[in-house]
């Protein structure tokens, strides 16, 4: 009886143990953000005065092991201690597919005043399923936005 009870339990084992690799071998996601932000450019708001146009940059980086379908992607830019506002119109603005491999990320970033401006700044991306809010990865790094 002891002899059958050890076998029920090693072939327990067995099966679990076999379902365990293929959960471990899920790569978690990692960005890297580029080291130089784009030069300035002009950005006009879409809601703003028609004509009038306000420096820019745009970030880029790139997400490995990035899960299959549509995630979302936060991206922000702070310079001098000051927070930036997304310089784009496009309705869907941060949600990205991906196929389960490498995708490129990218976000233009812009303020009205102070203006953003040639040197330092603090870069930060993420990305999380649109439905349970669960993050993939993130990343922070100093970028520099150049003349």
């Amino acid at each position: 009886m002891h002899k059958i009870s050890l076998a029920v339990l090693a072939t327990a084992a067995l099966v679990l143990g076999i379902g365990a690799p293929a959960t471990a071998a899920t790569a978690r996601t990692t960005i890297t953000i580029d080291r130089h932000a784009s030069a300035l450019f002009p950005f006009e708001p879409p809601y703003g005065d028609p004509g009038v146009t306000y420096p820019a940059t745009q970030v880029t980086a790139t997400a490995r092991h990035c899960p299959a379908g549509v995630v979302l992607m936060s991206a922000s830019l702070v310079q001098d201690g000051l927070p930036t506002l997304w310089a784009t119109s496009g309705h869907g603005a941060g949600e990205i597919v991906c196929d389960g491999g490498t995708v490129d990320l990218g976000m233009a970033f812009a303020r009205i005043a102070p203006a953003v401006h040639p040197g330092r700044a603090t870069a930060h991306f993420s990305l999380r399923d649109p439905y349970t809010g669960e993050q993939f990865g993130e990343t922070t790094r100093t970028v520099w936005i150049p003349c």
